[in-house]
């Protein structure tokens, strides 16, 4: 078994905070739909956050400038053949939510643009794949580092679900074990070191602590999944953590305290999308495959720092299929 590895250091050097989210800043081009607008000001950054994924794009070339056309031709398409009788999907809830509001005249200060409404949709795939990708990338780190854990999951699978078919999102709930194994990936891991930055629209106080107006805000979400007045060894790596004293039962006092997609009303609009689909990708691989380290493999998971952290060194894992598929391909 592979020893416990604390990702980081316990706190963060101040010179390194102004580093860390300069990506968020430019590329967190949604929020929630009440998020207050931001004012017209100077500055090429000011003017990239205010204005989402359509003033973010990248010189001529670059695969994320042709991603953001895509994103926009997607969300024109959308408006052009729109039915609010029939709606397709997130896209077509943005565009009718907002046209409603504009027949109601309900909070039209409020209405999200067209701009924002392509920001929105970027944020939910586009930087959706960098989380998810992370995410399950962390998971099968941990996997092949720890093979008892990895074979706890993999008799869950076989125990509820069996062989004979695939994962489905609605087995999420009857595999207790498995959604520990993801929890304790995201705190242990705090791939997310950070939310993305937003601003108070007035001056406030919280606890003491004085606030001014348009003070840039985010947390360090990985002190949070770190602290040790939280954990009970916070560098170890436990899944039990998460379970009821049976080991049947997530403990949801104890899964709440794991910060990854922010807090409260300005959370991330893509957490359900992005949990969902860790735990689909995460049990069809384990279902099939074990995972393992090579022999000789150099691997070093010391984090490496940006809007989402990767391991610093493995460059393969060891796969094994796990039983000849007798069931759906």
């Amino acid at each position: 078994q592979a020893p416990a590895v604390t990702p980081g250091p316990a706190t963060w050097p101040p010179v390194d905070l102004p580093r860390v989210p300069h990506g968020g800043l430019g590329g967190g081009g949604s929020g929630r739909i009440r998020d207050p607008p931001f004012r017209a000001k100077p500055g090429g950054q000011h003017r990239r956050v205010r204005d989402g994924a359509g003033a973010c794009r990248p010189p001529p070339g670059d695969i994320n400038r042709r991603f953001n056309l895509f994103i926009e031709k997607i969300v024109q398409d959308h408006y052009a053949t729109f039915n609010k009788e029939h709606i397709r999907d997130i896209t077509d809830s943005l565009i009718g939510h907002c046209q409603e509001r504009k027949t109601t005249g309900e909070d039209t200060h409020i209405q999200l643009s067209d701009q924002s409404i392509i920001a929105i949709v970027n944020d939910l795939f586009g930087a959706g794949f960098d989380t998810v990708t992370t995410a399950l990338s962390w998971c099968l780190m941990y996997a092949a580092l720890y093979p008892d854990i990895q074979k706890k999951i993999q008799d869950e699978l076989d125990q509820t679900i069996g062989r004979e078919r695939r994962p489905r999102l609605s087995d999420r709930g009857t595999l207790p074990y498995t959604e520990a194994f993801i929890l304790e990936m995201f705190r242990h891991s705090s791939f997310l070191p950070f939310t993305i930055p937003h601003r108070t629209t007035k001056a406030t106080a919280l606890n003491g602590y004085y606030i001014p107006k348009d003070t840039c805000v985010f947390v360090n979400q990985w002190q949070v999944n770190h602290d040790e007045k939280l954990w009970q060894d916070p560098s170890a790596f436990k899944p039990e953590r998460f379970l009821n004293a049976a080991g049947t039962e997530i403990n949801r006092t104890e899964s709440d305290k794991v910060l990854t997609f922010g807090l409260g009303r300005r959370r991330c609009i893509g957490e359900s999308i992005g949990r969902w689909e860790v735990f689909l990708f995460l049990t069809t691989l384990l279902q099939q495959l074990e995972f393992s380290l090579a022999p000789g493999e150099a691997v070093d998971i010391t984090p490496q720092y940006g809007l989402t952290m990767k391991y610093k060194k493995c460059e393969r894992f060891q796969i094994k299929g796990r039983f000849l598929s007798n069931g759906s391909p």
